[in-house]
């Protein structure tokens, strides 16, 4: 500026350019007044056993203003487990942590199927496993049904599983008892069952799962549309051919119902037909953790039950899940 100004004089009328200014010295002007300062900043507030605040930012100068100071950081909140060690409970199926909210020890259980010394852990305690194998096919409408790779077969509640190879093949550990096994693959309607394993006794399970294209050509078939976001429940009412009659109501709602007639086709119907089928299938049911269904006999001629009385059934989103009963003749 002190450049700029050797350039210029000042005249009682303002600043002029010095050609034709009078030497005459003009009044100084007054000074600006000067800016406000910034607000300072407020602290953070420190969590309980948490991060300490974050200092407030400091205020912006106004003009010929001082800057305000930014604000202090609040204080970090006390470590309730530092120095703490937890014991270890000798139970391969927990956790040995402190938790920060108390300052104590807690030995949360891990996941099920988590791999221990004998097996894997279940509800807690290390569980000796059984072998499954088993092949997974694809029913695709075309004579017979071949072998599924890349399809995950699985132990629904657990991280226990597996992909099949490049046959269909499969084989992993597996808890003892009644199990949902799922499979899925993309392309597919996945499938759900429940089977028993017997400890120390390998179970061999065979599953099939149904590409999109046949579930396409089923609706139109039955003239209906099947919904991708609903699931398929096919319960198998073990009678001999030719019965007729038996049905079965279902817990959550559904919108369609069909078996297949002596001829063999699929038709709409909510009962098993004289020299038909033994499969009962409901279409777009409602999703729900806990199905239960309930199978039922022609009145004189026989009755239904589950094979496994009392057993809820998930229903999944663009999966078939098998039921399955059986039905005795009245004497």
């Amino acid at each position: 500026m002190r450049y700029l100004f050797g350039f210029l004089c000042v005249c009682a009328l303002g600043v002029v350019p010095l050609v034709g200014c009078s030497e005459t010295t003009g009044d100084g002007g007054n000074g600006g007044s000067a800016g406000s300062g910034g607000t300072v900043g407020s602290g953070g507030t420190a969590g309980s056993g948490g991060t300490a605040g974050t200092g407030g930012t400091a205020g912006t100068a106004g003009t010929g203003g001082t800057a305000g100071t930014a604000g202090t950081g609040g204080t970090g909140g006390t470590d309730l487990c530092e120095g703490v060690e937890c014991q270890d409970d000798g139970n391969e199926c927990t956790d040995d942590v402190c938790n920060p909210a108390t300052g104590t020890c807690d030995y949360p259980a891990v996941g099920d199927g988590t791999t221990c010394s004998s097996g894997a852990c279940l509800d807690d305690a290390c569980t000796a496993l059984t072998t499954v194998s088993g092949t997974v096919t694809v029913v695709e409408g075309l004579g017979e049904d071949p072998p599924l790779a890349g399809a995950t077969v699985s132990v629904l509640g657990t991280s226990l599983g597996t992909t099949t190879d490049e046959l269909g093949r499969f084989s992993f550990g597996v808890f003892s008892g009644d199990w949902f096994f799922q499979v899925s693959k993309d392309g597919t309607w996945g499938h759900i069952e429940l089977d028993k394993v017997r400890l120390d006794n390998p179970s061999d399970l065979d599953f099939s799962v149904f590409s999109d294209a046949v579930v396409a050509g089923l609706a139109g078939i039955l003239k209906i549309d099947i919904d991708e976001t609903k699931g398929w429940v096919s319960l198998n009412l073990g009678t001999p051919s030719g019965s007729g009659g038996e049905t079965a109501t279902l817990s959550e709602p559904f919108e369609d119902s069909f078996t297949d007639d002596a001829d063999g086709d699929f038709v709409p119907s909510d009962e098993l037909l004289p020299g038909g089928g033994q499969d009962l299938g409901f279409l777009n049911v409602d999703l729900t953790s806990e199905l239960t269904v309930t199978p039922m006999g022609v009145d004189g001629v026989n009755t239904c039950t589950l094979t496994i009385p009392g057993v809820v059934y998930p229903v999944k989103a663009k999966f078939r899940t098998k039921a399955q009963s059986f039905c005795t003749p009245v004497l």
